[in-house]
């Protein structure tokens, strides 16, 4: 496959960082290399590079998916490059811009709007290099004409996320709340969007109202304010639906802390994402259900999109839209099987297993319509009976 050479001077400017693959290995000790230094590893490593951008700050659920990722493309024989950025349409640009002057053979994509799309498009198209988009469906169906128009868009891996949020505000709905602050993606977060549609129309269905809302809050601290000024103004509240729990990393353990300080044992909480203090949340008495367990595993079939168009072996003949399942987490004992199967150092998918259902070319029997419905039956029952001889 064709790819542009990249200035020397651009090359040099950048900065990114490559993975090795130590499943477990902690922020502090990733390799951070300008993207030279780091292509010059990547020829050694393997022999093909996929680039992915990654938050700047990585919790325990975003290092498991960069682990996963990184052993499946080790498994195929390439390299991952990661970029970190922040998840804003400037960031993405800079990200995707910058693996592909690193000469990347591959991106996979997570944008932060539809709007970003076309000029990644451009990008991919003059570097001639396949990519895919993750945990998002085009949502403008102007841009998404545009963009599967072009040849070098493989597809996209999503979750119902209309349903997710209908689901969660039903549960609260159900156990009687009717005054609900919602915390939430950026205005424009398509994404977000479809969880809000789902919750305003289980509010609607429930006589249910949102007194507030609060976006992008990215520090803990700050939804901490955000919540005890409408515990002041807002009494009548009783539940909080976190339509984003990876977005402000510790909101739940500073939610709780702040609701036992008010006495508010009686606020519900529901939450998409599986973000560190779930446990606790559950049993508190907090929470009520949380939404999620695709994080670590739809870039892996966005991945090996990309990987299988790479090695010559595409899955599908067009772009293709492959749905992931979400969990439902509704008590403690389900978020304990979660982190035990799902987030404890092994792969929602084995090496072996990305052999036998993603790599057609280490498969030959593998299908579109088989690779569906890989995606299709991930839940928590399916790795547990995939992984009960692994985990102890």
């Amino acid at each position: 496959m064709k790819k542009k050479v990249v200035s020397l001077l651009l090359t040099v400017c950048m900065m990114t960082v490559l993975l090795t693959g130590c499943v477990g290995e902690s922020e502090e000790n990733a390799k951070a290399e300008t993207t030279e230094e780091s292509a010059k590893g990547t020829e050694k490593a393997g022999e093909f590079t996929i680039g992915m951008r990654f938050p700047m700050a990585i919790d325990q659920m975003q290092q498991q998916t960069m682990d996963n990722v990184t052993e499946l493309v080790e498994t195929a024989g390439g390299s991952l490059l990661v970029e970190n950025a922040a998840l804003t349409p400037e960031g993405n640009i800079q990200a995707y811009e910058r693996l592909i002057a690193a000469g990347v053979d591959g991106l996979a994509v997570i944008p932060a709007a539809d709007s970003v799309l076309p000029r990644i498009k451009e990008m991919c198209e003059e570097a001639q290099i396949p990519w895919s988009i993750y945990y998002r469906s085009i949502m403008d169906e102007n841009i998404k004409s545009e963009i599967e128009a072009s040849p070098y868009y493989l597809g996209n891996t999503y979750e119902d996320e209309y349903q997710a949020g209908y689901t969660l505000t039903k549960k609260m709905g159900e156990s009687g709340c009717k005054n609900i602050v919602l915390f939430s993606t950026a205005l424009g977060d398509t994404t977000g969007e479809q969880r809000e549609s789902g919750m305003n129309d289980a509010c609607a269905e429930y006589d249910m109202k949102v007194v507030n809302e609060f976006r992008a809050v990215a520090q803990a601290s700050d939804a901490t304010q955000s919540m005890e000024s409408v515990l002041t103004t807002h009494p009548e509240v009783d539940g909080i639906f976190i339509s984003a729990g990876t977005l402000t990393p510790g909101i739940l353990p500073a939610l709780t802390s702040l609701l036992d300080e008010y006495n508010r044992k009686d606020i519900k909480i529901t939450i998409i994402d599986f973000p560190q203090g779930l446990q606790d949340a559950f049993a508190e008495g907090y929470m009520l259900a949380a939404c999620g367990g695709h994080n670590v595993t739809d870039p892996l079939f966005s991945a090996s999109l990309v990987i299988n168009k790479i090695k010559e072996t595409p899955l599908f003949d067009k772009s293709e839209s492959i749905r992931i399942n979400q969990m439902i987490l509704e008590s403690e004992e389900d978020v304990v099987n979660y982190f035990k199967y799902c987030e404890n150092g092994i792969s929602t998918y084995t090496p072996d297993e990305a052999k036998e259902m993603f790599f057609k070319f280490d498969n030959k029997d593998i299908t579109s319509e088989s690779f569906k419905k890989t995606a299709e039956e991930y839940n928590i029952d399916t790795v547990v009976e995939r992984h009960k001889e692994l985990v102890k």
